[in-house]
């Protein structure tokens, strides 16, 4: 037995432990600090480790059998993956439920179930197309979809390969080179074929692309071939191997810190670290690539042992972490690397490795179990106090120990400061400024409306979420001008208020109503087309016709109604999305020239300055200075662009709204016990209808 396991030990490579921990480093830096930009290439180099080592195993059982035994492939996977990743989902639910607000606790829960099935990916996809629930809080689980990816592919390709060698049985001999050549073809069909719908997909639809199994199959295709080419790669020369090694190690490093986050993803430019990571595998094949010691140090092949574990317990140790100490600074980070860390180690010596080498499901005796018990009890019995200790820590963490107070002194909030530059102050406006600034200094949540469990998708304006007046494009099964002849409010005969842009504009609109109650309120909005004639993209990349049409239209309308005043808004993010020749303030201007020509009066509102989703940064035992920002460049730029837009019109006024939001560029995530947004930008239907009196006062007419 002894020699045996000696023998065991000798296969395992270093070089790919070493690359396992390159990669999860990459993605907890990634995911913790945003540095490397490129860090989530990470996901890349576990794809191509994965396509290799699967495949090379089922070759060799097939080489070694005859056959491929699926039973004791899944067996063997079966042991590897779901026993830590089951743990990991179990705490992740239940550290939710006591921290989280119901409704992100059910989500979680949720999130939860599609990972145990190994349905993340499709789960995180279908979240991510959906406009309606952009924004949402980020899920600790998020990461699960890599590893779903992963099993999808393991559940298919066992039995692909296996079914092709039989039917190649029946007709020529197929030996161990025969299958390996069977394989070669059915995985290069898969990856051309994989890659090419990663190319279309990717530039159609970004999100479904970056989620998708059929555009991540080529990454773990790559490895594939490389471990069916193995035989061919064996006699490489020593040197050539340190120049592969490094060659292949500089291409990692190199996509993660030059791909720009905005780039194509997973094609084409996954194509450098995937191309990167079989290079470096190339290298060891037959023989260790000699002098790679940023690969194969005791640390890095350490750190590749735990790689699985450390990658489970990452994400949730970041989330969790930050909602616990959001203003804990430098200090969170550290907590969070060594709670990472600390559970992983644990997880790993006393969950994964021993169910792993476990002789479950091989028919042992006895002897075989009590060998196996005492090759891992001592580990097993750290593992489990050092998992102990670690989710003690935590628990201590969530119950007693105390959110750090707000960085925001309450003089310092007190301090009256202007809340418009367009208008004198007024009596609505004084007050809303009050409520901001008394939330401000806030060391409690106070009574919330709407509740924190009920505040998300369903608390945005009742004419977005109930009566679907922000026109969708036509792939949605509804044609997005149908909105123009039915979503009017208000009574006919007095005045006529036209309200256009995007969603940004129909956040807008209880508190327009609030502010013209007996005004007949024309709704023209379509999601994220902005009111500015400009051609965009829509915020996942994919592109958005339907606009161009829409503008169109609502000059149609806008003729038609001729309204006595035209509310003009868009998001912040509109420049980011533009197309064509055309910038933004020239789109901007052409829009009001538009409008004033058939408008007795035009104005533009701003988008309220974004801020954190409540739902992500409120805790059970946080302080509402958690979910406070400041003003961004992004916001500040976004209403340059409309100020500088209607220079040349100044009878077009750009209404100064932060002062409805924030104070001196803090902006706190409830005034006056009501929740502002109901996700990072758009305005809820209470704190929207609550601004009626005040925009009443800044949209009344100059002089």
């Amino acid at each position: 037995m002894r020699s045996s396991r000696r023998q065991r030990t000798k296969t395992v490579r270093k070089d790919i432990q070493g690359l396992r921990a390159l990669a999860v480093l990459l993605v907890f830096a990634n995911h913790i600090v945003g540095w490397p930009t490129g860090g989530f290439a990470g996901v890349d180099v576990f794809f191509v480790i994965s396509g290799f080592l699967i495949t090379g195993l089922l070759l060799r059982d097939y080489e070694r059998t005859g056959t491929i035994s699926p039973r004791k492939f899944y067996l063997g996977r079966l042991k590897r993956i779901v026993p830590s990743a089951t743990v990991v989902l179990l705490f992740v639910i239940g550290f939710s439920w006591a921290l989280f607000t119901k409704t992100r606790a059910v989500s979680v829960t949720w999130d939860a179930f599609w990972a145990f099935i190994f349905g993340s990916n499709w789960n995180y996809a279908i979240a991510g197309t959906d406009y309606f629930n952009q924004d949402a809080a980020v899920s600790p689980l998020q990461h699960y979809w890599s590893l779903s990816v992963e099993e999808q592919f393991y559940f298919v390709w066992p039995w692909l390969l296996l079914g092709l060698l039989v039917v190649f049985a029946r007709f020529i001999t197929v030996d161990g080179r025969r299958a390996r050549q069977i394989a070669a073809t059915t995985i290069s069909i898969i990856v051309i074929a994989s890659f090419a719908w990663a190319m279309y997909s990717g530039a159609t639809q970004p999100t479904v692309a970056y989620f998708s199994t059929f555009t991540r199959a080529w990454e773990l295709g790559i490895g594939a071939l490389v471990a069916i080419a193995a035989p061919l790669l064996s006699n490489i020369p020593r040197i050539a191997r340190t120049v592969l090694a490094y060659v292949g190690l500089v291409g990692i490093i190199a996509s993660c810190v030059l791909i720009p986050t905005t780039a194509a993803w997973p094609a084409p430019w996954a194509l450098l670290p995937v191309l990167a990571t079989a290079t470096v595998i190339v290298s060891g094949i037959g023989e260790e690539a000699r002098f790679i010691q940023p690969l194969t140090n005791p640390v890095s092949v350490y750190i590749g042992d735990i790689s699985y574990s450390l990658y489970l317990w990452h994400f949730p140790a970041i989330i969790f972490g930050h909602a616990l100490y959001p203003q804990a600074g430098s200090l969170a980070y550290l907590g969070i690397v060594l709670a990472g860390f600390a559970l992983a180690t644990a997880q790993y010596y006393a969950i994964e490795r021993p169910i792993w080498k476990s002789p479950f499901g091989t028919g042992a005796r006895s002897g075989d179990w009590k060998r196996w018990w005492n090759d891992h009890s001592l580990p097993v019995q750290r593992g489990l106090v050092g998992g102990m200790i670690a989710m003690s820590a935590a628990v201590i963490g969530v119950v007693f120990v105390p959110t750090p107070a707000p960085v925001d002194s309450p003089a310092a909030a007190a301090t009256p400061q202007p809340i418009s530059t367009a208008i004198d102050e007024t009596p609505a406006v004084a007050a809303v400024n009050q409520s901001v600034r008394s939330a401000l200094s806030l060391t409690t949540w106070p009574e919330l409306n709407p509740s924190i469990d009920e505040v998300g998708p369903n608390s945005k304006v009742d004419a977005w979420v109930n009566d679907g007046c922000l026109a969708l494009e036509k792939g949605a099964g509804r044609d997005p001008l149908s909105t123009l002849k039915r979503c009017t409010y208000g009574p006919a005969g007095g005045e006529r208020i036209a309200l256009v842009g995007d969603s940004i504009a129909i956040s807008w609109l209880p508190a327009i109503q609030a502010a013209y109650p007996s005004a007949e309120i024309r709704v023209m909005t379509m999601q994220q087309c902005p009111f500015a004639a400009v051609s965009v993209k829509k915020g996942d990349g994919s592109s958005l016709p339907e606009c161009d049409a829409f503008h169109e239209a609502v000059n149609a309308q806008l003729a038609e109604l001729k309204p006595t005043l035209t509310v003009l808004s868009q998001a912040e993010n509109s420049a980011a999305r533009t197309t064509g020749d055309t910038d933004l303030t020239a789109g901007i201007a052409e829009a009001v020239q538009s409008a004033t020509a058939v408008s007795d009066r035009v104005v533009i509102l701003p988008p309220p300055p974004q801020g954190r989703n409540i739902s992500d940064c409120y805790s059970a035992q946080g302080t509402p200075s958690a979910c406070t920002v400041d003003t961004n460049a992004a916001h500040r730029a976004a209403i340059k662009a409309l100020k500088d837009a209607v220079e040349a019109t100044p009878e077009v006024r750009v209404i100064d709204t932060d002062g409805l939001f924030c104070l001196a560029g803090r902006c706190p995530a409830i005034a006056d016990g009501t929740i502002i947004r109901a996700d990072v930008a758009h305005l809820t239907q209470q704190y929207s209808a609550k601004l009626g009196p005040a925009l009443a006062e800044l949209l009344r007419p100059e002089g």
